[in-house]
């Protein structure tokens, strides 16, 4: 079993992030700008002597790779980003490595396939990387779609394409293998309709370069065998987020959502896995660097917590027959998640893998009590999850509903509230009441929303900017709305009606089957 890095290739200045975001920029701008926003956050974070470093170093991915090594690490995943008609980004750093052959750096690729949006608001909820909404600013280079880098997967004949293009890294000694098969993950194979036949052409091309195949490593994803890939992962936290963590505005952190790391730990740790299944453990997260108030923090995280989590880990993967953990990650500093020694903990992090490797973090715990409250939790959570998307189902029920008989939304407003409208959440139920409200003509003043953002069609604030006055309020988080309505009703004014979507439609409704 080895334990692999997650690896960030975006240190090094390129032309794309100069147009879009400004000169100069990489993530260690972000880094650098970073605030505390709570009493006890660790914001900003800051490499130790202050080694804001150049992947267009030599230098520095060879010291990356001696301390790798000095450490226990056995090898780097990096991100690879191609996007339709053969388009690369940040693609140098591994392009460089394989020049640089005196640099001994095991590594293998995870293709980071998502299209890459100005900001979240661009696409629907769930689809792209908003990679700095932050740093968003005034460009119109590439569209009113807000698509910086379009995802396609394309044909046969792409495949090929793509496939030529990681030969040599394949064929390269240090790249990392299962036997015979190279190793290459794909952070959402959920997204790829065309998975399986795509993988069986890589099959098929990797045995004409005498592999035996390609060992595909799918991420969060189900029923791998069906999507023609070796074996799953669970990538972390996002696994662990996902299962146990859905609800994103309750705490006292004033953030989009706040996590305890000793919580999330246990979860981690205990929740069920499967035999052969790739494992995954985080020393950090916190991804206010990029989206201020609307990122996710975990907080309470130490070296000693860590080892404590890869140590359980570690036991885990062996037990499951699992070829690989992944760390995210090695260099993920925008989002608190790195290994590499920084002014606080010094080298505290790498010290906790050395330590869990050698057996020193040996206080393994089984207590059965834990395993089956977590399980516990897991019910309840996926329960909680059923019950949100039932409610979403109930509303585009009857939103349908209301489009078959020719009704406008508007028919729902109350009868007290004037024509200045504002909605409260830019998920997928907010986007789409957005385009509506627009289509009706409704003067719509604002948006709000935890992560912000822009729009070109209406001004997006925060829950905690100053709002402009407005008449009515709908807010589109069903399942929140209660605690939305108790904690927005000071800053909208006492002459702001708050709604919910759910009450405006079934309003509608009725007012139009009683004409």
């Amino acid at each position: 079993m080895k334990i692999i890095a997650m690896y960030l290739p975006q240190y090094h200045r390129i032309p794309e992030n100069d147009r879009w975001w400004g000169d100069g920029f990489t993530d260690w701008v972000a880094v650098k700008e970073a605030q505390p926003l709570f009493d006890g956050h660790e914001q900003p974070n800051v490499p130790l002597n202050g080694n804001y470093y150049d992947l267009m170093d030599q230098s520095v991915m060879r010291q990356q790779a001696e301390l790798m090594k000095k450490y226990g690490i056995d090898g780097m995943c990096i991100y690879h980003y191609y996007f339709k008609d053969g388009r690369k980004i940040l693609e140098k750093p591994a392009e460089n490595l394989l020049k640089w052959q005196d640099i001994d750096m095991p590594f293998c690729f995870s293709w980071a396939n998502e299209s890459w949006v100005r900001s979240w608001s661009k696409m629907s909820e769930g689809e792209g990387n908003p990679w700095s909404a932050k740093f968003d600013r005034e460009y119109t280079g590439e569209g009113k779609s807000g698509i910086l880098l379009e995802q396609d997967y394309g044909q046969r004949q792409d495949w090929i394409k793509h496939y030529d293009y990681l030969r040599p890294f394949f064929t390269d000694s240090r790249y990392i293998r299962v036997g015979n098969k190279p190793v290459f993950m794909i952070y959402k194979p959920d997204k790829i309709s065309c998975i399986y036949d795509m993988l069986e052409v890589w099959n098929e091309l990797a045995r004409e370069d005498g592999f035996d195949g390609i060992f595909s490593i799918g991420a969060n994803t189900r029923d791998y065998q069906k999507k023609g890939l070796s074996c799953s992962t669970l990538q972390e936290p996002q696994d662990t987020i996902n299962r146990f963590f859905t609800s994103r505005y309750q705490n006292d952190k004033n953030v989009m959502s706040a996590i305890d790391y000793s919580d999330i730990s246990d979860r981690l740790i205990y929740k069920p896995t499967e035999e052969g299944q790739c494992l995954g453990a985080f020393p950090g997260y916190d991804d206010t660097p990029r989206r201020e108030r609307g990122g996710t923090v975990i907080y309470g995280r130490s070296p000693e917590l860590f080892e404590n989590q890869i140590g359980k880990i570690i036991e885990k993967a062996s037990e499951n027959h699992a070829h690989f953990i992944f760390i995210n990650a090695w260099n993920e500093w925008g989002e608190g998640m790195y290994l590499e020694p920084d002014e606080k903990y010094g080298y505290g992090f790498l010290q906790a893998v050395l330590n869990a490797r050698s057996g020193k973090a040996s206080n393994q715990d089984n207590d059965p009590k834990k395993q089956l409250q977590i399980l516990s939790d897991e019910n309840r959570e996926l329960q909680r999850k059923c019950d949100r998307y039932k409610g979403y189902w109930e509303i585009m029920d009857e939103w349908i509903r209301l489009m078959e008989n020719d009704a406008k939304i508007s028919y729902g407003f109350p009868d007290s509230s004037g024509n200045r409208v504002m909605i409260y959440g830019l998920g997928m139920l907010g986007k789409h009441l957005m385009n509506q409200l627009k289509k009706e003509k409704v003067n719509l003043v604002a948006a709000i929303d935890n992560k912000g953002g822009t729009n070109p069609d209406v001004k997006i604030y925060k829950p905690d900017d100053k709002l402009p006055d407005a008449d009515l309020l709908i807010v589109t988080v069903q399942y929140d709305y209660q605690r939305i309505k108790e904690s927005i009703a000071a800053n909208v004014g006492r002459d702001c009606t708050i709604v919910s979507l759910e009450e405006v439609l079934r309003t509608a409704l009725e007012r139009k089957e009683h004409e």
